[in-house]
């Protein structure tokens, strides 16, 4: 027991002798001033990443705000950053950044396990702000019309879009030849004046101005009667009998293509390859409407491609003009082809023959032949127009099984409810309008494509002042992050000459994919 109370003592007596040397002091202290700045230094690098992730999450934060009925409707993205006016909110994108940076960088935390633990990452958003940004509608809403296109590039590849494309180039030749149609009537109603004027001068019978002398047998002249029919109403000419025609309307003070237009601040690298041309055909054919499809419950028009094409402001008028535009197109094809038919050449020969041999006009027959065929193919496409508007099918070139009118009694088919014989493999109504409507420029066709966004939109409550102009595709934004030291503030050895860590830097995110 003795030695066991001896044993106790000395071991009293050494523990209170115990020291630190001033040496050891020192060194511990610059070990832990070491460690605390490798730890403050990696704290740091860390900010930086965190930074970073912070500033891409919130752009794509604010850009998830994309109009939902543009997207359910139409398949596109677009960003208003008029909210619901027709002015652009700088501010508000800028605000919702700053809001959303700052609950991400400190999220309120209810979990009761995580709510004792220590973030070494906090920090606060001095500033963001959107710095560049670009509009549906620059560049001629070449935005616009890249977002449609990509839209609709899964649907139709490269090869299915190289055939369309070779069938609606064949819609501008068409249209050169209607118009070489309408040029030789118009010549050999000329020719025909002309004749009459010496024949006059002559001291020889005269007959009636503008008008083909009247010969001793009763043979039709086709060039009158298509005179006559031209002064007709065109609709209802062409129109099924018992249709009526939408009395929608809008006004035109206000479309893209008529008022000053907000400007991106972006530069943006154009497109309008042909591909990206068919992709967006196929994109108006697809979200809208046309005389055929029956028009549109929800939307400002009925017939929307028409007034993609037509741009007039009712859609009757636009419907008019369209009509108009395939006549000339079935007119400049079906004179094409009576080119080629040798006895339709020679029947419109015999009839120039009739009417004008017995006259003394012999010498001007060919001319009126020519004429003559251009009124019978005049008088053929609005057989065509016909059995397009009533939802049939007209082949792009006819034959002689598919061609259905003749000079013998052409005025009475023109007259009543004639209409060209339907064909399986022929083209549809929405076939031709999509002929017509490669013909127009982008820049018409971007513009009035996005009126009808507009006015659709602004058919809803909030949205009477929307803008097509204020619809963001592309933002850039910088941010300003800042933290408080938090390891080397424990270091004693030297202060920082900060007390506050600053991050910069930039993000940028749109609704297009990034070449």
């Amino acid at each position: 027991m003795t030695r066991l109370i001896q044993k106790v003592r000395v071991y009293k007596k050494s523990a209170s002798q115990g020291s630190v040397t001033v040496f050891a002091s020192l060194a511990l202290l610059l070990v832990a001033s070491f460690l605390l700045a490798l730890l403050e230094a990696a704290r740091v690098e860390g900010f930086r990443s965190y930074a970073a992730m912070n500033r891409a999450n919130a752009l794509e934060s604010v850009l998830s705000g994309y109009n939902r009925d543009l997207f359910e409707t139409y398949g596109i993205f677009l960003l208003d950053a008029g909210y619901g006016g027709g002015t652009m909110k700088l501010s508000e994108i800028n605000s919702r950044l700053q809001s959303v940076s700052q609950k991400n960088l400190r999220p309120i935390v209810t979990d009761s396990f995580l709510r004792h633990t220590q973030n070494f990452y906090q920090m606060n958003v001095r500033d963001a702000s959107v710095t560049h940004y670009v509009l549906a509608t620059d560049d001629n809403g070449d935005p616009f019309c890249q977002m449609a296109a990509e839209s609709m590039k899964l649907l139709w590849p490269v090869e299915v879009a190289q055939q369309l494309k070779a069938r609606f180039e064949a819609g501008e030749r068409a249209l050169k030849q209607g118009e070489r149609s309408r040029s030789a009537l118009k010549d050999a109603e000329a020719n025909i004046r002309e004749a009459e004027h010496n024949k006059t001068q002559k001291g020889e019978e005269k007959s009636e101005s503008g008008k083909m002398p009247v010969p001793a047998a009763p043979v039709e002249n086709p060039m009158e009667v298509i005179k006559k029919l031209k002064k007709t109403d065109l609709l209802t000419l062409v129109l099924p009998q018992g249709s009526s025609v939408s009395k929608k309307a809008i006004s035109g003070g206000d479309t893209l293509e008529h008022r000053s237009l907000q400007q991106g601040n972006e530069p943006w690298k154009k497109g309008g390859s042909w591909y990206e041309r068919i992709c967006y055909q196929q994109f108006l054919k697809t979200y809208f409407s046309c005389y055929v499809s029956g028009g549109t419950d929800d939307g400002a028009l009925d017939y929307e491609l028409e007034y993609i094409h037509a741009g007039k402001l009712s859609d009757r008028e636009n419907l008019k003009k369209v009509v108009q535009e395939l006549l000339l197109l079935r007119e400049g094809a079906n004179f094409l082809y009576l080119q080629s038919d040798a006895p339709k050449k020679e029947e419109a020969y015999a009839i120039a023959s009739a009417l004008l041999a017995p006259l003394g006009l012999a010498a001007i027959v060919p001319a009126a032949a020519q004429g003559i065929l251009a009124a019978w193919a005049f008088g053929e496409s609005v057989l065509d127009v016909r059995a397009l508007l009533a939802g049939g099918r007209v082949p792009w070139m006819k034959s002689v099984q598919s061609w259905t009118s003749s000079l013998s009694g052409l005025g009475a088919a023109l007259s009543g409810g004639m209409r060209a014989k339907d064909q399986a493999e022929g083209e549809t109504y929405e076939g031709y309008l999509q002929k017509l409507l490669y013909l127009k420029s982008a820049r018409v066709l971007n513009y009035r494509t996005m009126d009808l966004l507009e006015q659709r939109l602004r058919l809803q409550d909030g949205y009477e002042q929307v803008r097509m102009d204020s619809m963001v595709m592309f933002l850039r934004a910088d941010f300003t992050f800042e933290a408080a030291p938090l390891f080397s503030s424990m270091v004693s050895l030297q202060k920082l000459q900060t007390d506050c860590f600053t991050f910069s830097g930039t993000a940028q995110d749109g609704y297009l994919p990034e070449d």
